[in-house]
């Protein structure tokens, strides 16, 4: 029996798992996936958002600018990147000036101080953005706007919360829920038992609702796709949004944290299975709309496209309740701003809503600090000679786009929560995500990943069970 089962590992269910995990309490996460972060974790803008830009009053607005505020101690707590750099909401008419300034008072409202918040005249823009579209006349400055990782901010978090107790269950979908003393979960790995579920399922959570009471939400997938640059190759120094529309922020190019420029997303609603799907008509989509807010972008230097899901309420709000006081809590609808807002979320659904069922005490052994992660490309190199002196793996490089190291490799995947497949070595150190994408590392990456895990070549999965790169040895081999 469990005190608390959260279903889903994105952001939301991970960064509950640790704050969770500062209590004396038994949790374990299910994921039904074979990795965690892998949907709207995996594909959004890595952006930690001011909160210039939520209706006040709402739950995005009041989590928002919480959740901002409390990722530099989160990151680094857990050494996650995290890069302060600022943005832009650029207006490139009168009318879009209007906009802006109305976007400037909700600031104010939303709590943002006048030091976080200013209009910009196009003079002062280009001291800051030399790309700045030729069409910008001003802007809205929020400079409290960050970059995050966002995959590394959930497995950081479930890699700190399984050091401090909480269990994951991989690959475990949830296929029934039932309540009578306690709740009963039917999954595909069995039953589970536990006093209170939280259902952090994505764009999955009316459906899993569903299976417990009728839901009185219901979740829209809005696909959005996007065009990556490869890193150093083109000059934005903040996060560039257009004026926003009911659709959303629009397309927005945003520097990241590894040097790499996104450039989107789309925003069109989609069933669940074409989510991941990329489109002719989207990327062109991107093109169109991102000259209006700068200029010279090398489209030529694109080394990806990839899109996702986010799950929009029909609510136009987060969902965050316990479901008839029954211990049934959701953390649903949790589209942009919820990568930012998760921790604040995570922190009030604790303390209001699963207090009301279990006792929070404190946990005496809880350790807030995840383990530093070995990054030589930020390393100085006497720091590198050293590490190189205790495993010569580090002096390794496996793979030359991103200068990732067979030390580090290993080390990712023998952490908890660490890597089981190619896609989730890539997740957690970037080997594979630069310019070749794989192209030269994969092999070696495959190598590594069945000599730590102790299975065959061919076992090795690329994002899946049974997602074989390898089918067969050849020759004997």
């Amino acid at each position: 029996m469990y005190d608390v089962i959260i279903i889903g590992a994105g952001i939301s269910g991970t960064t509950l798992a640790r704050e969770l995990s500062r209590y004396k309490l038994s949790v374990a996460v299910l994921e039904k996936e074979y990795d965690i972060a892998t949907e709207a974790t995996m594909a959004n803008s890595a952006i930690v958002h001011s909160g210039h830009d939520p209706l006040p009053g709402t739950l995005k607005a009041t989590f928002n600018i919480k959740g901002s505020r409390m990722y530099p101690k989160m990151s680094e707590e857990l050494d996650i990147p995290y890069m302060p750099c600022g943005g832009m909401v650029v207006a490139t008419s009168k009318e879009e000036e209007k906009t802006i300034n109305e976007l400037y008072q909700r600031g104010l409202t939303n709590r943002l101080s006048e030091d976080e918040i200013a209009i910009l005249t196009r003079e002062e823009i280009l001291k800051m953005e030399p790309n700045i579209s030729d069409h910008v006349i001003s802007a809205l400055h929020v400079p409290t706007t960050a970059v995050t990782f966002p995959w590394e901010a959930a497995i950081a978090n479930m890699e700190n919360a399984m050091d401090n107790g909480v269990e994951l269950f991989l690959e475990t979908k949830v296929t029934g829920i039932t309540k009578d003393t306690h709740f009963t979960l039917e999954t595909t790995q069995g039953e589970f038992h536990t006093r209170v579920v939280v259902n952090a399922t994505g764009v999955y959570a009316d459906q899993v609702q569903n299976m417990f009471v009728p839901a009185d939400f219901e979740i829209n997938v809005r696909r959005g796709e996007y065009y990556v640059l490869d890193r150093d190759v083109y000059e934005i120094n903040s996060v560039i949004y257009p004026v926003p529309t009911d659709k959303g922020k629009g397309v927005i190019i945003t520097p990241q944290y590894h040097g790499n420029v996104l450039l989107g997303p789309t925003s069109e609603e989609v069933p669940i299975k074409d989510m991941s799907k990329t489109t002719p008509s989207g990327l062109e989509y991107i093109k169109a709309h991102a000259k209006n807010s700068v200029k010279n972008i090398p489209y030529d230097k694109v080394i990806r496209s990839f899109a996702g899901g986010r799950a929009s309420s029909s609510t136009h709000d987060f969902v965050i309740d316990d479901v008839k006081d029954s211990g049934f809590i959701n953390i649903a609808g949790i589209e942009s701003p919820g990568l930012t807002a998760a921790p604040a979320i995570a922190e009030h659904v604790t303390n209001n809503l699963i207090s009301k069922h279990v006792t929070l005490t404190s946990n005496p052994d809880f350790n807030p600090y995840r383990k530093k992660v070995p990054r030589l490309d930020e390393m100085s190199q006497e720091e590198r000679n050293e590490l190189v002196a205790k495993d010569k793996r580090f002096g390794r490089i496996i793979c030359r786009c991103e200068t990732v190291t067979e030390g580090e490799i290993v080390d990712a995947i023998n952490r908890n929560c660490g890597a089981r497949s190619i896609v989730g070595v890539k997740n957690r150190v970037r080997a594979g995500a630069g310019r070749c994408q794989g192209g030269f590392c994969q092999t070696e990456v495959i190598r590594i990943l069945a000599e730590q895990l102790d299975i065959d070549y061919t076992d090795v999965n690329y994002r899946k069970t049974g997602s074989h790169i390898l089918k067969s040895r050849t020759k004997g081999d």
